[in-house]
């Protein structure tokens, strides 16, 4: 009893048990403290990177982007949509996009060529220097046959988790991220960004997927997350992306801004369709002897490769079809001393400023021949059947230039008209039609198409063809 009473007495005893049981309570809340500002801290810094990295892939579209949209502007006798090569350390300063990569419609892969585009060295969160895919299709050298808002990219997109994010794609724009098992990236090379050229050792293979994103070969990319063995982050561009702001830009609208009845000959492809129309009206205007003004027949709407000027030969009794660039079959029958039709010798000087457009937008092109105005020997040409607008006119020929694929459009096969042209311009061009009442309206949801004709010749006062756009 006596010792259980010291024991009860002894004096600092609860103290001392009560300020150890303070001290651990601090250490769990400091030790709880601790891991939660660690967590926190990761977190923040994680969010940081990835911020940078949205921040620098969005910047690099951009200026991807714009570069195609003045492409036409920065190189003179160019259409624009192009865009660069590659920086893939091909012996040009770094940053600057390999002069010529590859040959023809072959997609590559290198780093983003940053002075190229006038941009700073962008640089991912985890500090790496962007890499950029471009399709074959829309390098700038070598150059595809037609570029046109028609041009398909050549690349798929993916998802992380595997899903189709879009096809026909243009450009892919990648963040490397950190480095992965089996990459490495020592070397010096590439002295500002640093590292190497080997784009293995920068952009990841998900084998989960079968998708390696630095084999360019396949044209299929897939995103990563930013942690992980697959962490490459990605951007990419569309033919919209780059069509929609070409089309933007004032010089593309199909018709005159203050007065929409009339077209906009500053649009490149209105004055395109003015041109041809010209040209076609001179050909008429050198069949002359004993005042025979005849045109050339039309060429094939179905041909085997529409970016070949020699294949849109004009066709024996063929009224209407697409523009033809040798006339030989009409000049066998009228004698005419002018060469191949499109051209500045046939055509004036006034072509060579049309001809890199002509190049490019031939396959939108189209022509009816009147049944008078036909290929012919040398008699009298005057308006009897002739072709008609609006269901008014009496016309020796008519030019169409398509617009913009609509929404029920697909385009992926050439010879198909209707997927061209819309109302009566292309029942007319698909009959063959000589006599046949064309349209010209303002440009709508369900109508795009752009008309010019070719008027008949005074046949009293023996005045040549002339041209007018509707």
């Amino acid at each position: 009893m006596s010792a259980q009473r010291n024991a009860i007495l002894k004096p600092g005893s609860g103290s001392q048990r009560g300020a150890a049981l303070m001290i651990m309570l601090v250490i769990l809340v400091v030790g709880v403290a601790a891991i939660l500002v660690n967590s926190l801290t990761a977190a923040s810094i994680q969010t940081a990177r990835q911020e940078q990295t949205s921040a620098v892939l969005a910047q690099a579209k951009a200026a991807l982007i714009g570069y195609a949209v003045t492409y036409g502007d920065t190189h003179s006798g160019q259409v624009p949509g192009y865009l660069p090569c590659p920086d893939y350390g091909g012996g040009n300063p770094e940053g600057s996009a390999e002069p010529v990569c590859g040959s023809q419609d072959v997609s590559v892969i290198g780093r983003l060529p940053w002075v190229t585009l006038d941009v700073s060295t962008l640089r991912d969160g985890d500090g790496e220097c962007l890499w950029y895919a471009v399709s074959g299709t829309y390098k700038n050298n070598p150059k595809t046959g037609l570029m046109n808002w028609d041009t398909n990219g050549q690349f798929q997109v993916y998802s992380a988790d595997g899903t189709q994010l879009a096809n026909q794609v243009v450009a892919v724009i990648f963040a490397p991220g950190a480095v992965v098992s089996g990459q490495n990236r020592a070397g010096t090379v590439a002295p500002i960004c640093g590292g190497n050229y080997t784009a293995s050792n920068y952009l990841d293979n998900d084998t989960v997927h079968g998708i390696n994103n630095s084999n360019v070969a396949t044209g299929n990319f897939i995103q990563g997350s930013s942690t992980g063995n697959v962490n490459d982050q990605m951007v990419f561009i569309t033919r919209q992306d780059i069509w929609n702001a070409i089309q933007k830009r004032t010089d593309f609208q199909p018709r005159n801004p203050t007065n929409p009845s009339l077209p906009n000959f500053n649009n490149p492809l209105v004055n395109l369709t003015q041109q041809v129309a010209l040209c076609l009206a001179n050909y008429g205007n050198n069949n002359r002897p004993n005042d025979n003004y005849s045109l050339p027949w039309a060429a094939q709407l179905s041909l085997s490769d529409y970016s070949v000027d020699t294949n849109y030969n004009d066709t024996y009794g063929l009224l209407a079809g697409r523009v033809p660039y040798l006339v030989g079959t009409a000049r066998s029958t009228t004698g005419n001393t002018l060469g191949n039709l499109m051209t500045t010798g046939s055509c004036g000087a006034s072509w060579a400023s049309v001809d890199p457009w002509w190049n490019n937008w031939k396959d939108h092109l189209f022509y009816a021949v009147s049944q008078t105005y036909r290929p012919t020997g040398y008699t009298d040409q005057y308006c009897g059947t002739c072709v008609h607008v609006n269901s008014s006119g009496n016309y020796a020929g008519v030019v169409m230039f398509a617009g913009p694929r609509l929404s029920t459009q697909t385009r992926a096969n050439k010879s198909v008209i209707t997927d061209y042209l819309e109302s009566s311009n292309s029942t007319n061009v698909s009959a063959g039609s000589g006599s046949g009442n064309y349209t010209s309206s303002p440009a709508s949801s369900t109508f795009n198409d752009t008309v010019c004709v070719i008027n008949p010749n005074n046949y009293w006062t023996h005045q040549d063809l002339t041209v007018n756009c509707l």
